[in-house]
């Protein structure tokens, strides 16, 4: 039960909230947005999302913001799976704080859009090129693919040439593996090499940022 109310409040720490949101009114600059035929919040455009180097130097400024969000979010949803599997008397009052958390990320997240000059599509939109790219190349560096081709090739290389031969196909492979992480034809594919090449410019930075959410939500220390 207390895995289950957790995957919820997470599931619900991430989503929209659109419906908070719109109760609490728009947050300035995104108000504007509507007034100036600009998408409306939420708004999904036909097509792969554009990111432009300004919208992206914006998201990352963004994600550094809502990490310390994420943070404190987690925190305050420490033990309210507990207290429900207990069935004490405090669990809905805990149920209700952990709520009461979601609704001040979302309020959070609006905030800090409208500080970055980024509407809900725009972060929406950036945020999955981000996640196809960088999940990539983060999949990449963990796989170590890259060392070990260089490893199968310095062992085909030590073999007589008959036996060097039967690892070709092998060989072949592994370096085919490595050149889709490294080309990210995927990504490239579904959203365009014009989007890739852009969310390439802040590679470093983004994958900083993702290293960083990963400890934030498995609890690991630096």
């Amino acid at each position: 039960m207390r895995m289950v109310l957790w995957g919820l409040l997470v599931s619900l720490a991430f989503s929209a909230c659109k419906k908070e949101e719109a109760a609490s009114g728009p947050v300035a600059g995104e108000a504007g947005e509507a007034a100036t035929g600009g998408p409306a919040t939420g708004e999904v455009a036909e097509g792969p999302y554009t990111v432009t180097k300004p919208k992206l130097d914006a998201y990352v400024g963004y994600q550094r913001h809502m990490l310390d969000v994420y943070g404190s979010l987690l925190k305050g949803l420490q033990g309210v799976g507990a207290l429900v599997d207990a069935g004490t008397p405090e669990a809905l009052a805990a149920a209700r704080d952990g709520l009461k958390v979601v609704e001040a990320k979302a309020r959070a997240e609006a905030e800090a859009r409208a500080r970055a000059g980024l509407t809900e599509a725009d972060v929406n939109g950036i945020a999955e090129v981000v996640t196809a790219v960088i999940s990539q190349r983060q999949l990449g560096r963990t796989l170590q693919y890259e060392e070990e081709l260089k490893k199968l090739e310095a062992l085909q290389a030590k073999l007589p040439p008959e036996q060097q031969e039967g690892m070709t196909a092998q060989v072949a492979s592994m370096r085919r593996q490595v050149e889709a992480f490294e080309k990210l034809a995927d990504a490239r594919r579904e959203y365009g090499d014009a989007n890739v090449d852009v969310v390439l410019t802040r590679e470093d930075d983004l994958m900083k940022n993702y290293q960083e959410m990963l400890r934030v939500f498995t609890g690991t220390r630096r």
